[in-house]
């Protein structure tokens, strides 16, 4: 048997920044402009046109439209709804620490919800990564406006402050990756990602207090 983990809303919210973001990272680095230094990347079948500054501008600002976007509605769809399965809660750190000692084989792991403890402190770290993110990010926008005026001093702080968040970003998604894919333990989850379905076996087996509350509300037999 098959259980919904992600909703088709949910899965689209995911993709879109997660592919938007990767493309904003790539045209944010060729802004700089690294890929006319490393001209292996240029070389690339379909990437000549990394080194143009105005097309790596163009198109960071065309991914930045559907990054805002999709963090705009996740941040409203799933408030009006009242989803708090990835806040965090008290005692996250301490079963999350249980959780990743399980997966070298070190101990047992405790009982889940819907969303694993880690899965939920990095969601914190996330969205605080991707609120500095856009924050920096609009400003940056503003700031070349016409009849606008930024010191340079503070443009150079925004600047900075948003290519460390980027730095950041990327080390977040490495490490989201690498944890998912590394590990046969979170297998499925990378599987459901993609089909928004997991087995009813590794629900019952990882995340106990999740399937407890699926039998409570009938979407499980007994």
């Amino acid at each position: 048997m098959k259980i919904r983990r992600h909703s088709v809303i949910e899965l689209a919210e995911h993709w879109t920044v997660a592919l938007s973001g990767i493309m904003l990272l790539f045209t944010g680095i060729g802004e700089l402009p690294l890929y006319k230094r490393y001209y292996f990347i240029l070389n690339i079948p379909g990437l000549g046109w990394a080194g143009d500054y105005f097309k790596h501008l163009t198109l960071h600002y065309i991914f930045a439209i559907f990054f805002l976007a999709a963090i705009i509605f996740h941040v409203l769809y799933h408030g009006i709804r009242g989803d708090k399965g990835l806040v965090p809660k008290k005692g996250d750190t301490g079963r999350s620490v249980k959780v990743l000692l399980a997966m070298v084989g070190i101990g047992e792991e405790p009982p889940s919800e819907k969303y694993l403890p880690e899965q939920r402190i990095a969601y914190l770290g996330m969205g605080i990564i991707i609120a500095v993110l856009t924050l920096t990010g609009v400003v940056k926008i503003i700031k070349n406006l016409p009849f606008v005026y930024m010191p340079p001093f503070l443009n150079g702080v925004n600047t900075l402050v948003h290519t460390l968040a980027a730095f950041l970003f990327l080390l977040a998604l490495i490490m989201h990756v690498g944890v998912v894919a590394l590990f046969k333990s979170n297998w499925p989850l990378l599987k459901s990602m993609f089909t928004g379905k997991v087995d009813e076996k590794y629900v019952r087996e990882r995340h106990g207090i999740w399937y407890e509350e699926l039998k409570r509300e009938g979407k499980i037999d007994e």
